[in-house]
């Protein structure tokens, strides 16, 4: 999975909040762990390219 915009971001993160206490070893715990390393190499992606134009 791999967030590209700020749309998919936000859609992401709702997913995410909905599922965040998804119990061990199930689907909905596969996705968040799938959601949230999306989420997180969004971000960092984010930040990289505004300090990239500082």
């Amino acid at each position: 999975m791999k967030i590209t915009n700020e749309s998919e971001y936000e859609k992401a993160s709702e997913r995410a909040d909905e599922i965040f206490n998804a119990k061990k070893g199930s689907a909905e715990e596969k996705e968040l762990q799938e959601l949230l390393k999306a989420i997180k190499e969004y971000e960092d992606d984010f930040v990289r390219m505004l300090r990239d134009n500082n």
